[in-house]
């Protein structure tokens, strides 16, 4: 019981530092990705190349003072501050009380794990890999279950509604998203370790851990956890863009445009996309709007207050995943 005790603790305190440290190594990654952007493509066309200018141009007044964005905020501090560490208190949960590990069935169904003698830079690389595969895995069935099955959509819609690419529109999603599209992330993750550690005859090693550390870091400074809910289309060029994945990959699966409509589901790379049909890499110089579709955007926005973005999803999932018309107070006018 202590030792469960424990485990929570420890999930709740890494849930709050994680949103403790999230927001400066964002800024971080906006600085640097948008930044960088800015002096290469942007900067040059401008009559006015001010400080100023410059950091209008990363934080647009009107990103962060529309309805759509003040919804962004405030559901990115209950997010926070709430229902993600819930979350992870119930991964914690579901792990003592199911009491065994992906690994342990991996045993006891292949065997104890191939004899192999593998250098520490080969047991590293495989370790990351099912990481990487398995978060990837993860995130694309759950994402594309989220846009495919009706009852699901009606949840997801709501990160969907941003209308105001800002840095806060990445944690805008209901509650109840977290407990089922977060369990496919968890799962996934969970599943490609252990079959790394399994491939591998090992523990997880601490430089192991290091690289997923650094990797995820090094992902928000690059852009895709940083500015893939801007306005800035930073692009990698067509074949990193689905390879690693690029800022630009993201913002376009925010598109309100038809053609735009369940393409790019994965998160580490786009290679699943690929794989499945959902890809799209946008054109050059290409744009589009941010929100759900014609019929639900600037003050149709369901989702323009509180009580639109917890109750109306829940009422569409009641529904059977149709939306539900929003009368006041549910809906307010920019």
């Amino acid at each position: 019981m202590d030792d469960a005790a424990g485990l929570v603790f420890t999930a709740i305190q890494e849930a709050y530092l994680s949103l403790l440290y999230s927001l400066p190594l964002v800024l971080a990654g906006i600085l640097l990705t948008g930044s960088t952007f800015y002096l290469l493509f942007v900067r040059k066309h401008l009559e006015t190349r001010s400080f100023r200018t410059w950091i209008t141009y990363l934080f647009p007044k009107s990103n962060y003072t529309s309805a759509s964005a003040r919804i962004d905020i405030k559901i990115w501090l209950l997010n926070g501050l709430i229902f993600i560490p819930l979350f992870e208190i119930s991964v914690v949960l579901t792990g003592i009380i199911l009491g065994v590990s992906f690994l342990d069935i991996l045993r006891e169904t292949l065997g104890s794990g191939p004899d192999v003698r593998l250098g520490l830079v080969a047991i590293v690389s495989i370790q990351f890999l099912g990481f990487w595969f398995g978060l990837g895995i993860g995130q694309y069935s759950g994402h594309l279950a989220m846009h495919k099955v009706p009852a699901l959509w009606a949840l997801h819609r709501a990160h969907h509604s941003a209308e105001s690419a800002n840095l806060f529109t990445f944690l805008r999603s209901h509650p109840l998203e977290h407990f089922i599209n977060g369990a496919t992330r968890v799962v996934g993750t969970a599943a490609g370790i252990a079959l790394g550690l399994y491939l591998t005859s090992s523990n997880l090693l601490p430089e192991t851990a290091a690289t997923i550390f650094w990797y995820n870091v090094a992902y928000v400074l690059i852009g895709f956890r940083s500015v893939d809910h801007l306005h800035i289309p930073v692009s990698y060029g067509r074949f990193l863009d689905v390879l690693v994945g690029s800022p630009i990959m993201h913002q376009v699966h925010h598109s309100a445009e038809i053609k735009h409509r369940d393409v790019n589901m994965a998160g580490a790379g786009y290679l699943f996309d690929w794989l499945f049909g959902t890809l799209y890499i946008p054109q050059k110089g290409e744009t589009w709007r941010w929100g759900l579709n014609d019929d639900e955007l600037g003050p149709n926005n369901p989702h323009n207050s509180l009580s639109g973005f917890f109750f109306e999803p829940m009422q569409a999932m009641l529904r059977g995943g149709r939306p539900v018309a929003v009368p006041p107070p549910y809906r307010k006018q920019r």
